[in-house]
C-alpha cells in the first residue's frame, strides 16, 4: 500500500514523518534479510521449552525460559542513501503489496518527504525524528478516539516507541512527555480525526488485573504483546487488535483501533507488529516458574509431558465471525481469549490462564481450564505472515473438523514445531494429512535429525500418538512380532486385553500407525472382528484417505481407483497395501464373523445390491494394477459372495498379479464359486505356491479338477480339508500330477480317500520329490490301521531312520490292521512326529499291542495319544506296559496321554495309570509330558510329585483338570522346591474353581442332613429336655462362615501360585545362566524358598471357621442358603446362588433357633 501521504486529502490523522535520511533512525527496527538467520534468532525467544538435542522442537531453547542476548539489527549511515530491505512476508498470499513504515520504497519515501515539507518545517538533524521519553526513540503517534463502556468517550493520544505502546489522556500530556510533537500536530488538534481506538479489557473475568483502565496515562510494553492482528467483520472501518499481557501481575488486556483508512491502519498494524518482534528479540519475557509449574502439572495429569517434548508459546484464542444483527459495541466485547498453547508429547493444548490470587487451598480445576487435540489429528494449518492469524483444524473419525482460530506473534515458530512434532510422532510418514497455507519455510525439514528410529520403525510411538489423539486406551490394545512364518517379522494383531473387541477408533489407529511401516514383511488380523469398520462411511473428511501411490502415482486418474465415497474397512485396508511396499502377506481370515452376503447371482430389480466383504475390493484392484507388492491373502472365515467373486476374478486372471497364495477356506463358495476361483486361477500356475480351499459346501468335479492341479508348478502346500466331490472311482490327484511338485504341506483332513489316492499318495512319498514334505494331516479319512502302516513304510526311505515329519493320523479306524501299525512303529518306520488322537479301543489288548511296540521304537520323538478310548479302566497289565514304556523308551521327548472328560463320554486310563506314572523316575530323554483329564487326585499328584523330585530332564508339566485340591497342588510345589529343571507347571484354575465348588456342595449337603432329621430323633430331643437334659447341637454353618471357608481357601492357593510362579523363575533364570544352582542350595536366605509347606484338607479348614464362629441373629435365616429354595437368577461374584425372599409360616423352634439357643429343642405342638 501506499504510505500516508498529503493526498489523504487532509483527513491524515496521525503523523507519520518518515524521509529517506530520516529512515536512517529506524535502522535497528529492520529485520536481516535471510530467513534461516532470522529463524535461528527468533527460535530463541520463541517460548520456553527444556527440549534437548534429539527433541522435535529443537535444541537452542534455555531451561529457565529467559531470552539470551541479541544484539541490534544492522546499523545504516544517516549520510548514506540506502533503499531499505522490505519485510518479506512468508505467506503465500502475502499481504497484497501492502508494506509497514518500516518497509517503504524509494517513491513512497519521496512522497512522504514531500508531505512532510509541505505540512511542517523542522530543520535537517541527523536524527530528525528522534523524540524521546527516558532515551526512548518515538516510531508513530497519532490522537485518537477512546471508547470506554457504552456511553463514555474521549479523546487520548497513542505514542509508539522502542518499548512501549503509550497512552495519554490528551495532547497536552504527550507534549510533556514529547514536547517536540507539538510543532507537528499543532495544526491537526481538531476533530476531524480518521482513527479511532477502543481500549478495554479483555474480559472482566479473565483477569481481575487487568490495566486497560483509561483513567490516567499507561503504556504497553511491547515485549508483553500476544499478538496483533485484524478483525474482519465487514464493518466500514478496519479493526486491529493488540492483545498484551504481564505475567508478573496475571492480567491481560487488549487495545482495539478502528480506523476508517485502510491505509493508516495498515500502518497501525505494521508498525505495532514489527516494533513488538523487534523489542521481543531484545528482550523477550521469560515464563514465571510458577506459570510452568502449573502447565507442567497439566500435562502430567494428562500423561502428555516430557522434559525434552515441551513447548510454551501465548497465544490469543479469537472469537468467531461477528453474528448478524450485532452493533460495533457488541462486536468490541467479543472475547478473545490469551492462553497459553503448549505443545506435549501427543497432544497440543490450550490452557488458561491461572489466577494466582485465588486462596491457596482452593485446588485448581485441570479439566476445566485445559482443551487438548492430538497432533496427528490436524487437518488444516494456516498460518497468515503478514498477520498473527493462524488457525489450526483438528478432525477425529467420523466427526466434522473444529477449526481453532488463534493469533501469535510467533505463528510461523508455533507451525514448525506442530511440524516436526508430527515428523516425530509418525517418522516412515512420506506425505501429511493436513493441508497447509502459509510460509513455506514452516515445512522444511532438512535440519530435522531424532537419532536413530526406535525398533519396528517406531510403531509404538505412532500408534500411542494416534490412540490418544483418538480418545482410546493405548494400554487396551495387544499385538506381537513373530518370526516363525516363512514372511516375517510378522505382525501379529491380538485380541484386546480389557474389552471384547476393539472400537472403531482403535481399529484405526492401529491401521494408520502401521501405513508406511515398512519394518513388517507379513500382517495378520486373523480373529480379530472388524465387523464395526465394514460398511461405515466417514463423510465428515477425506484426510485419512489414500489418494496416490508410494511413490505418487493418483490411482484415480491412471488406474480409475475411486475410495472416496467407501467404507473405512475399505479405504484402511487399501491404504495399508498402498502405501507399504515391503509387506508381502496379509491375514484377514476370521475377521468377518457375523457377514452373511446377500446373494446377488440373480439380483431382483431394486434390491441393493450386497456390498461383498469390501477386503477384496480394497486390495485386488492394487494386485492387478501392480501397486502392492502383496501376494498372499488369506480370506479363509469371511463368507464371499458374488460381489466379491466380481473383484476376484479380474485379480486372478490378470497374470501381472502374480499371487503366492490365495486362501478361501471356509468362505461359503458353491459349486460355481468354487469352479470361477478355480477356473481363474489357473493364470497364477506360474506363481502359485499354496491353495487352500477346505470346508466349502462346493463340491469338486473330479473329471475337471485333476487337470486344473497339473497346470501348478510351483506348489508347495494344499489344503483341501472337507471338500467334497463328485463320485467315482479316480483319484483326488493323479501321481504324476503330485510327482511334479515339491510339496511342504499336505492337508486332506475329513476326506475320504479311495484305493488309487492312497496308491498316489504313497507313491509320492516313495519319491524323492517329497523330501521336502514335512506336514502329512490325514485325520478322520476313514483310514485303517493297515493303510496307514503302508504309509508310514513308504515315507521312511532310509530303515531305522525317522523322517523329520509330522504325521496326523486322529479319528480314523487304526484298531482295524492294529497289528500292521504296531509292526511298523516297532521296526522303526515312523516319521518324527505321530498324532493319533481319539481312537477307539474295543479291546484294550489292542492298546496295549500299540504301548509293546512304543517300548523299541527309536524314530519317534512327539507322539500324541490323547483322548484314547477304552473300553474300561486300564488294567493292571496296560499300566504295567506304559511304565516300561516310561522305563525303557530312550528317544520320546514329548509325550501326550490327556483324557477327555465330556458330557456324554469319559476316555481316561483310570487309577492304575498313578502306578505307571513312577516309571518316569529312570526316564532320561521325556521333556514335555501331558496328562489332563486323567482324574489322578490326592493320590496322583503325590505320584508326580516324586516323579518331579526323581526326574530332571522334564521341562514342561501340563495336568490341569486333574480333580487336584489345595493339598494335592502344595505337594506339587513343594516337589518343584527340589526341582531345579522344570520350568512351566500350570496354576491349575480349574482345580481351583473345582474345589471351591466342591467344598459349597458338601456344606449343602451337609445342612441338608441335619434338616432332614427323623422325627423319633425329634421326640427323643423332646423328652430329655421334659427331663432337663440338654443335648448339644453342633452349630450349622451361616452364610458368612462359608464365605469365610471360601476367602481361606482361595487365599491358601493364591499363596501356592506365588510360590510356583517363583520356583518356576528361579528355574528359567538358572537354565538362562542368569543364577546357578548351589546359590540356592547354600545360601540361607534362598533356601527359604524351598522350604515345604503343609495345607489342610477342605474339611479341616471348615472345622476351623465353624470353631470360630460365634452365634448370630440371622443365622437361621442364613443355613437355608442351600435348602433347595429359588434362587435369584443373579449369583453372587464368587458363583453361590442368592435365595429369592418369600413369606413362610415359621414355627417356636425356628424362632428359637433364630435367637441362636442350640442346646434345647420346643416341640410344635
Amino acid at each position: 500500500m501506499v504510505s500516508s501521504s498529503g493526498e489523504s486529502n487532509g483527513m491524515q490523522a496521525s503523523s507519520n514523518r518518515f524521509s529517506r535520511a530520516r529512515l536512517s533512525s529506524l535502522a535497528p527496527l529492520i529485520t536481516k534479510q535471510k530467513d534461516d538467520t532470522k529463524t535461528a534468532e527468533r527460535s530463541r525467544f520463541t517460548s520456553h521449552s527444556p527440549a534437548r538435542q534429539g527433541s522435535p522442537m529443537g535444541r537452542d531453547s534455555q531451561l529457565d525460559g529467559s531470552p539470551a542476548s541479541l544484539t541490534g539489527g544492522t546499523q545504516i549511515s544517516s549520510s548514506t542513501r540506502q533503499r531499505l530491505h522490505r519485510y518479506r512476508p512468508g505467506s503465500t498470499f502475502g499481504s497484497l503489496g501492502r508494506k509497514s513504515i518500516l518497509s517503504v520504497d524509494e517513491d513512497s519515501v519521496a512522497s512522504s518527504e514531500a508531505m512532510e515539507k509541505s505540512s511542517i518545517d523542522i530543520s535537517s538533524e541527523e536524527t530528525p525524528f528522534a523524540f524521546y521519553k527516558d532515551g526512548q526513540q518515538l516510531l508513530y503517534h497519532g490522537q485518537v478516539q477512546t471508547t470506554i463502556g457504552l456511553f463514555r468517550k474521549k479523546k487520548e493520544y497513542l505514542a509508539l516507541t522502542e518499548t512501549h505502546l503509550i497512552r495519554f489522556k490528551s495532547l497536552s500530556r504527550a507534549l510533556e512527555a514529547f514536547p517536540t510533537i507539538s510543532r507537528a500536530n499543532r495544526r491537526y488538534s481538531g476533530t476531524r480525526h480518521s482513527s479511532t481506538a477502543s481500549i478495554g479489557s479483555l474480559h472482566e473475568i479473565q483477569s481481575l488485573h487487568s490495566r486497560s483502565s483509561s483513567d490516567g496515562d499507561n503504556g504497553i510494553l511491547l515485549n508483553q504483546i500476544v499478538a496483533a492482528y485484524r478483525v474482519e467483520g465487514g464493518r466500514p472501518y478496519f479493526i486491529t487488535e493488540v492483545v498484551y499481557l504481564d505475567e508478573a501481575t496475571s492480567s491481560v488486556g487488549s487495545i482495539q483501533l478502528m480506523l476508517q483508512d485502510p491505509r493508516e491502519a495498515d500502518l497501525w498494524h505494521t508498525s505495532i507488529r514489527a516494533a513488538s518482534q523487534k523489542a521481543k528479540l531484545v528482550s523477550e519475557e521469560p515464563f514465571p516458574p510458577r506459570t510452568i509449574s502449573y502447565i507442567r502439572r497439566l500435562l502430567e495429569a494428562s500423561q502428555d509431558y516430557d522434559e525434552n517434548y515441551f513447548k510454551i508459546y501465548r497465544v490469543v484464542r479469537r472469537p468467531a465471525n461477528k453474528a448478524p444483527g450485532k452493533s460495533s459495541e457488541d462486536f468490541s466485547k467479543l472475547g478473545s481469549t490469551a492462553c497459553y498453547l503448549v505443545i506435549g508429547i501427543n497432544l497440543l493444548h490450550l490452557i488458561s490462564l491461572p489466577d494466582f490470587h485465588e486462596s491457596p487451598s482452593r485446588p485448581m480445576n485441570v479439566k476445566a481450564t485445559k482443551s487438548s487435540y492430538g497432533l496427528v489429528s490436524l487437518v488444516t494449518m494456516e498460518i497468515n505472515n503478514s498477520d498473527d492469524t493462524l488457525e489450526l483444524g483438528f478432525r477425529l473419525p467420523l466427526e466434522k473438523a473444529i477449526t481453532i482460530s488463534l493469533a501469535a506473534s510467533h505463528g510461523p515458530d508455533i507451525g514448525r514445531d506442530i511440524f516436526r512434532s508430527i515428523l516425530y510422532l509418525k517418522p516412515q510418514w512420506l506425505d501429511y494429512t493436513f493441508l497447509y497455507s502459509g510460509p513455506k519455510e514452516v515445512l522444511d525439514d532438512s535440519d530435522v535429525d531424532f537419532g536413530p528410529v526406535e525398533d519396528n520403525g517406531a510403531f509404538d510411538r505412532t500408534l500411542i500418538a494416534y490412540c490418544l489423539a483418538y480418545g482410546c486406551n493405548p494400554n487396551n490394545i495387544r499385538y506381537t512380532i513373530g518370526y516363525e512364518d516363512e514372511d516375517s517379522p510378522e505382525f501379529l494383531l491380538l485380541p484386546p486385553s480389557e474389552s471384547r473387541r476393539y472400537s472403531k477408533h482403535e481399529l484405526l489407529a492401529i491401521f494408520r500407525a502401521l501405513r508406511y511401516n515398512e519394518s513388517f514383511r507379513s500382517m495378520s488380523f486373523s480373529g480379530i472382528d472388524l465387523e464395526c469398520l465394514h460398511g461405515t462411511v466417514d463423510e465428515y473428511g477425506k484426510d485419512h484417505i489414500a489418494l496416490k501411490s508410494r511413490s505418487g502415482i493418483p490411482i484415480k486418474k491412471y488406474f480409475d481407483i475411486v475410495p472416496d465415497g467407501r467404507s473405512l474397512l475399505y479405504q484402511e485396508v487399501q491404504a495399508l497395501a498402498l502405501k507399504t511396499y515391503k509387506t508381502r502377506k496379509m491375514n484377514f481370515g476370521d475377521t468377518l464373523p457375523r457377514r452373511r452376503p446377500r446373494d446377488t447371482y440373480e439380483e431382483e430389480e431394486g434390491t441393493p445390491k450386497d456390498p461383498g466383504c469390501e477386503i477384496a475390493a480394497g486390495i485386488l484392484p492394487l494386485c492387478r494394477a501392480q501397486l502392492t507388492n502383496i501376494d498372499w491373502i488369506v480370506f479363509s472365515g469371511i463368507e464371499l459372495g458374488e460381489t466379491d467373486l466380481e473383484e476376484i476374478a479380474p485379480a486372478l486372471h490378470e497374470r501381472r498379479s502374480r499371487f503366492r497364495s490365495f486362501e478361501v477356506a471356509r468362505c461359503g463358495l458353491t459349486d460355481r464359486g468354487l469352479q470361477v476361483f478355480l477356473n481363474n486361477l489357473e493364470k497364477q500356475n506360474a506363481t502359485l505356491e499354496c491353495i487352500n480351499i477346505a470346508d466349502n459346501p462346493g463340491r469338486l468335479n473330479l473329471a475337471d479338477f485333476p487337470i486344473t492341479m497339473s497346470r501348478f508348478s510351483q506348489i508347495r502346500k494344499l489344503d483341501l480339508s472337507r471338500v467334497t466331490s463328485t463320485s467315482g472311482d479316480e483319484p483326488l490327484i493323479a501321481a504324476e500330477v503330485m510327482l511334479a511338485w515339491k510339496l511342504q504341506e499336505l492337508v486332506l483332513t475329513g476326506v475320504p480317500i479311495n484305493d488309487k489316492t492312497l496308491d498316489a499318495i504313497s507313491t509320492y512319498l516313495h519319491s524323492d520329490m517329497s523330501n521336502s514334505l514335512h506336514l502329512l494331516q490325514m485325520d478322520q479319512c476313514n483310514l485303517t490301521g493297515s493303510q496307514v502302516a503302508v504309509l508310514m513304510r513308504t515315507m521312511c526311505h532310509v530303515p531305522g531312520e525317522g523322517r523329520d515329519m509330522r504325521l496326523h493320523i486322529s479319528a480314523n479306524r487304526l484298531e482295524k490292521g492294529n497289528s500292521d501299525i504296531a509292526s511298523a512303529i516297532k521296526d522303526c518306520l515312523t516319521p518324527s512326529h505321530v498324532t493319533m488322537r481319539m481312537v477307539e479301543y474295543q479291546s484294550e489288548s489292542h492298546f496295549r499291542q500299540l504301548l509293546e511296540a512304543l517300548r523299541e521304537n527309536t524314530t519317534i520323538k512327539c507322539l500324541d495319544i490323547s483322548k484314547a478310548s477304552l473300553p474300561y479302566d486300564a488294567g493292571e497289565d496296560t499300566c504295567i506296559a506304559l511304565q516300561r514304556v516310561f522305563e525303557e523308551n530312550t528317544t520320546l521327548e514329548e509325550l501326550d496321554i490327556s483324557g477327555e472328560y465330556a458330557h456324554l463320554e469319559i476316555a481316561r486310563f483310570g487309577i492304575g495309570l498313578n502306578h505307571a506314572l513312577t516309571g518316569l523316575k529312570k526316564n532320561n530323554a521325556l521333556k514335555v509330558l501331558k496328562l489332563e483329564y486323567q482324574n489322578l487326585g490326592l493320590e496322583g499328584a503325590n505320584t508326580l510329585s516324586s516323579v518331579i523330585e526323581g526326574n530332571d530332564t522334564i521341562t514342561h508339566i501340563y495336568c490341569e483338570n486333574n480333580n487336584i485340591n489345595l493339598q494335592g497342588f502344595t505337594v506339587l510345589v513343594n516337589a518343584l522346591a527340589k526341582n531345579f529343571s522344570v520350568l512351566s507347571v500350570p496354576l491349575m484354575q480349574d482345580d481351583q474353581n473345582e474345589a471351591v465348588k466342591r467344598m459349597r456342595q458338601i456344606i449343602s449337603e451337609a445342612h441338608s442332613a441335619v434338616k432332614g432329621e427323623s422325627g423319633a430323633k425329634h421326640a427323643v430331643r423332646k423328652t430329655l429336655t421334659t427331663f432337663g437334659v440338654h443335648m448339644k447341637e453342633n452349630p450349622i454353618p451361616t452364610a458368612q462362615d462359608i464365605d469365610q471357608a471360601i476367602q481361606i481357601l482361595n487365599s491358601r492357593w493364591a499363596k501356592q501360585k506365588e510360590r510356583l510362579l517363583e520356583l518356576l523363575q528361579r528355574n528359567l533364570n538358572i537354565a538362562q545362566g542368569l543364577e546357578t544352582r548351589s546359590l540356592y542350595e547354600d545360601d540361607a536366605e534362598m533356601s527359604k524358598l524351598m522350604r515345604p509347606t503343609t495345607a489342610g484338607s477342605d474339611s479341616i479348614i471348615m472345622d476351623a471357621v465353624m470353631r470360630n464362629t460365634t452365634p448370630r441373629f440371622e443365622r437361621v435365616n442364613h443355613t437355608e442358603y442351600f435348602d433347595g429354595r429359588p434362587t435369584d437368577d443373579n449369583p453372587r461374584a464368587d458363583g453361590s446362588p442368592v435365595a429369592k425372599s418369600h413369606k413362610r409360616e415359621r414355627s417356636l423352634s425356628e424362632l428359637t433357633a433364630k435367637l441362636g439357643v442350640f442346646d434345647f429343642e420346643v416341640s410344635d405342638d
